[in-house]
C-alpha cells in the first residue's frame, strides 16, 4: 500500500454502529426467516458482522453484480450483469451493500430481486452517499451517511477496497483519489 489511509470512522465506533443496526433489524423481522444477501465483494466484512448481531432463523447468501461503465460520444453506458442462485420467491430478504452512490446499481437489484418474487426486501448499507444519487433509492439502514462528497478521496477499509487493497483495514479510511489508468 501506498498511502496511508485517514481514519474516517473508527473500529471502535463501527463495532458500536453495527451493534445498534443489529438489534433494529432484528426488531423489524421478529419472527420470521430471514434472507441475507450481500452483494459482493465490498460487504463482506460488513455482513459478516452485522449478521452476529442479527439473532433471527437467516441464511446468508452472495450476489455479485458487475458493472460496466463505457464514455462513448459523450454517451455514458452502464451495464449490470447480476447472479444469484437463491430462491427467493416468498422470502423476506436484506439486501446489505457496501455503499450506497449514485443509486443506479442498488435501484437494479431492487427491481431484479422484487420481479423474483421477494415477500419483503429492506436494505442496509455500510455508507449512504445521498448527494451523489442519480436514482432515487434510500436504503433503509445505513451505518453511515456521508451528505458532503469528500473531494478528490476514495474510501477504503472495513472490507472496502481499491483494486482489492485496503479491504483488511479495521476502520474506515480515505485515501487520495487515484489518478485514472494510474496503478498506484
Amino acid at each position: 500500500m501506498r498511502h496511508k489511509a485517514d481514519v474516517l470512522y473508527p473500529e471502535e465506533r463501527i463495532a458500536r454502529r453495527v451493534a445498534e443496526l443489529g438489534a433494529e433489524i432484528t426488531r423489524s423481522f421478529e419472527g420470521r426467516e430471514l434472507r441475507v444477501l450481500g452483494k459482493m465483494e465490498g460487504c463482506v466484512v460488513f455482513m459478516a458482522d452485522l449478521v452476529r448481531h442479527i439473532p433471527l432463523d437467516l441464511t446468508i447468501h452472495q450476489v455479485r453484480v458487475s458493472v460496466h461503465r463505457e464514455q462513448a460520444a459523450g454517451v455514458a453506458r452502464t451495464e449490470i450483469a447480476y447472479a444469484t442462485d437463491v430462491a427467493l420467491e416468498g422470502q423476506d430478504v436484506l439486501l446489505v451493500e457496501d455503499v450506497v452512490d449514485t443509486g443506479i446499481t442498488l435501484s437494479y437489484l431492487l427491481s431484479h430481486i422484487h420481479e423474483l418474487g421477494a415477500k419483503s426486501l429492506r436494505v442496509c448499507t455500510l455508507i449512504d452517499k445521498p448527494g451523489s444519487r442519480k436514482i432515487d433509492v434510500h436504503p433503509d439502514w445505513a451505518a453511515f451517511s456521508l451528505d458532503t462528497p469528500l473531494e478528490d478521496r476514495f474510501i477504503v477499509g472495513y472490507g472496502l477496497g481499491w483494486k482489492g487493497r485496503y479491504r483488511a483495514l479495521p476502520y474506515v479510511g480515505t485515501i487520495p483519489r487515484p489518478e485514472r489508468g494510474k496503478l498506484d
